[in-house]
């Protein structure tokens, strides 16, 4: 039987419960000629029950990128982030989130994230374009197997551009 799966379009999960957001990155996609398939799963709660089940689901492929909103009512988003990065089924799939990394400094210590994975959460159309192009970048390389770089395996490392947020400088011990 041939292998369909690389026939597929590049499939990205958007974890936010402001349905305005959702909708903008949605046209933000369709504008820029882009072929993803967003799913927007509007609180944490059924986001993590969603990532609990397509864990194992072992037919069927992970998402090709992740988008977390930190804020999210019921499950927060580190709830999420710890689930996912905490489990195999996701090892190679980027996830970006909207929030400060000095919110997560004890993942990034941990390694579970990479500094890569902050993103500034857009306000302006413009904004939201990018985004659009960053994370259908992001699946894209994920989906054609595409290696990250030579020098950082994390698969966060697709994507760049303005929304980057850089990670806290640790000073160093006097």
């Amino acid at each position: 039987m041939p292998n369909t799966t690389d026939m597929h379009i590049p499939a990205i999960v958007y974890v936010e419960d402001n349905a305005g957001d959702a909708l903008v990155l949605e046209e933000a996609l369709r504008m820029g000629g882009h072929r993803i398939q967003l799913m927007v799963i509007d609180n944490g709660a059924k986001a993590l029950n969603y990532f609990k089940l397509k864990s194992t689901a072992k037919d069927l492929p992970p998402p090709h990128c992740i988008l977390l909103d930190t804020y999210l009512p019921v499950v927060t988003g580190a709830e999420i982030l710890k689930f996912i990065r905490g489990n195999s089924a996701f090892n190679d799939t980027p996830v970006y989130i909207f929030s400060p990394p000095q919110q997560y400094s004890s993942y990034l210590q941990d390694t579970v994230v990479s500094k890569e994975s902050f993103l500034t959460k857009p306000e302006t159309w413009e904004g939201f374009l990018a985004l659009a192009k960053l994370i259908t970048r992001s699946a894209s390389a994920m989906k054609d197997h595409t290696a990250a770089s030579t020098t950082d395996d994390k698969p966060e490392v697709h994507a760049s551009g303005a929304l980057r947020r850089e990670a806290p400088r640790h000073k160093p011990a006097p």
